[in-house]
C-alpha cells in the first residue's frame, strides 16, 4: 500500500498563479502604506488612524512610510460606493439639531475605534435625511442608537442578498 505514494504521478497540473493568490489572500507587502487622502497608515494588515497612532502600537520602533496606497474607505468614497444607507423620516424640526449632533458624534466615535468606519454623507432629502456609511454594521448601530435616544422611532431593516453586503434602513419618527 505504501508503494503507491512513492511513485511519481504522470499527471501534470498547471502552474499556480501566485500574483492573483497574493491579492486574494491579502498578502502584506513590506513596510508601511499611507493613504494619501486621509493619512491613515496600514501596517500588518490593519489600518491605523495615523502614523503617530501606529508609533504607539509599535513599541519604540522607528517606522517609515514605504509606499502610498488608497485605503478601502477612501476608495469607496471616491467611487461613490457605500454599504449602509439610512433614511430618517418625519422627525420634528425641533429635534433637527440634536439629531444631526448625534449622527456626527457617533461618526467621530466610530472613526476613533476603527478608521475605516465612516459616515460618508448626510444629505437633506424631501422627507428628512439620508445618511450613507462605509460599513453596514455602522449603519445598524447608528439606527439602533437613534432608537435608544428618541423613544418613539420605528426601524425597518432591509438587507441585500448574500454576495452583497448592503443594508438599507428606514427610521421613521412618530408621535414625538
Amino acid at each position: 500500500m505504501t508503494r503507491i505514494f512513492r511513485k511519481k504521478s504522470s499527471i501534470k497540473l498547471p502552474p499556480r498563479d501566485r500574483a492573483a493568490e497574493n491579492e486574494e489572500c491579502g498578502r502584506e507587502r513590506k513596510g508601511i502604506a499611507e493613504c494619501p487622502a486621509c493619512r491613515n497608515a496600514r501596517f500588518k494588515k490593519k489600518w491605523h488612524a495615523s502614523l503617530q497612532d501606529l508609533q504607539k502600537h509599535a513599541k519604540d520602533k522607528k517606522l517609515v512610510i514605504a509606499r502610498r496606497e488608497m485605503c478601502p474607505a477612501c476608495a469607496m468614497i471616491k467611487g461613490h460606493e457605500y454599504e449602509g444607507e439610512i433614511f430618517i423620516e418625519e422627525f420634528p424640526t425641533r429635534l433637527k439639531a440634536e439629531l444631526l449632533r448625534l449622527i456626527n458624534n457617533f461618526g467621530e466615535r466610530a472613526i476613533s475605534q476603527d478608521p475605516q468606519d465612516r459616515i460618508i454623507k448626510i444629505e437633506k432629502i424631501a422627507r428628512g435625511f439620508r445618511v450613507t456609511t462605509t460599513e453596514n454594521q455602522l449603519a445598524n448601530r447608528l439606527a439602533k442608537k437613534i432608537k435608544d435616544v428618541f423613544n418613539t422611532v420605528k426601524i425597518d431593516f432591509s438587507h441585500s442578498k448574500e454576495p452583497f453586503e448592503f443594508v438599507q434602513i428606514r427610521v421613521v419618527f412618530h408621535g414625538v
